[in-house]
């Protein structure tokens, strides 16, 4: 991130999209007592500095739809192969996000996948990379809330 967002405005449209990220950018407008254009102008430079980092989609479409299971784990690497790892886990497309943490573990991450045999592969696959010394595992339940 280049700078803090210290501005009112930013805050204030980083708040309405968290409650809403829907609002449509006249409604926005409106809420912050400003135009459209400049609106879209700090949703830009809140993006290229790194505020907002990506859309997702929280929930499936309908109660039937086919929804992704999702686990956490935790590793402990090698002295000197987190970069490494951090690499080969960046180009498996179920993990869903990677995090380095302070602690007897190095990484925390997170996966994404639709079927418990694809699951079971991918922890092996994680736990049998380089580097990995040992690999702990949660399959992640109900969601509870999420901001």
């Amino acid at each position: 991130m280049a700078r803090k967002a210290d501005t009112t405005k930013d805050q204030q449209l980083l708040n309405i999209l968290r409650d809403n990220a829907r609002t449509s950018l006249s409604d926005i407008a409106k809420e912050l007592g400003v135009t459209r254009t400049t609106v879209q102008a700090r949703l830009n430079r809140l993006e290229s500095e790194g505020y907002i980092t990506g859309y997702t989609i929280v929930s499936g479409i309908d109660s039937g739809a086919v929804e992704l299971l999702s686990a956490i784990i935790l590793v402990e690497l090698e002295v000197k192969t987190q970069s490494r790892v951090i690499a080969e886990l960046k180009s498996i497309p179920q993990v869903a996000s990677c995090h380095t943490l302070s602690g007897q573990y190095d990484l925390f991450v997170k996966i994404r996948c639709r079927l418990s045999s694809e699951l079971d592969s991918l922890i092996d696959r994680i736990a049998e990379l380089d580097g990995v010394r040992r690999t702990t595992s949660s399959i992640l339940l109900a969601r509870k809330f999420e901001r």
